[in-house]
């Protein structure tokens, strides 16, 4: 459901394109009880001439694409740690790239680059850090 089939992965990277839905942000909603308006109406991001027009994403809902990918790419993976920026707005129904990028291993543990970017104009919209425990191989 809005994700590509298979996440594109190389030694040092994991990547796929995602796109979040209004049933996705209802569904984030009813679990969390983020029932911010900015999520369910199209003209409540922003004032005046900030005002942006369409729905927002939770942002920790298109954060949580990281954990995802990496849990279908290395499954038995522990997601140990996540470092967030929120830089722009992710708009429903706008097709993302989520990538990882892998900073450092030492053993089990790995430490990656985190982003959500929107394919249409490459605009950075989520990025950080996260820590996973990889399982032995």
């Amino acid at each position: 459901r809005g994700m590509s089939a298979t996440p594109s992965t190389r030694a040092d990277a994991l990547r796929e394109r995602r796109t979040f839905t209004a049933d996705d942000c209802a569904a984030f909603a009813r679990l969390t009880g983020d029932e911010n308006p900015i999520h369910f109406d199209d003209g409540a991001v922003g004032d005046g001439e900030n005002r942006l027009r369409g729905r927002a994403v939770h942002g920790m809902l298109a954060a949580s694409a990281f954990g995802a990918l990496l849990a279908r790419a290395r499954p038995g993976t522990v997601y140990a740690s996540q470092e967030l920026k929120f830089r722009e707005p992710v708009r429903v129904d706008e097709e993302l790239e989520i990538e990882l990028k892998l900073v450092k291993r030492s053993g089990t543990r790995a430490r990656y680059e985190t982003v959500v970017r929107k394919v249409k104009c490459g605009t950075v919209c989520v990025d950080g850090h996260a820590l996973a425990l990889l399982p032995e191989e």
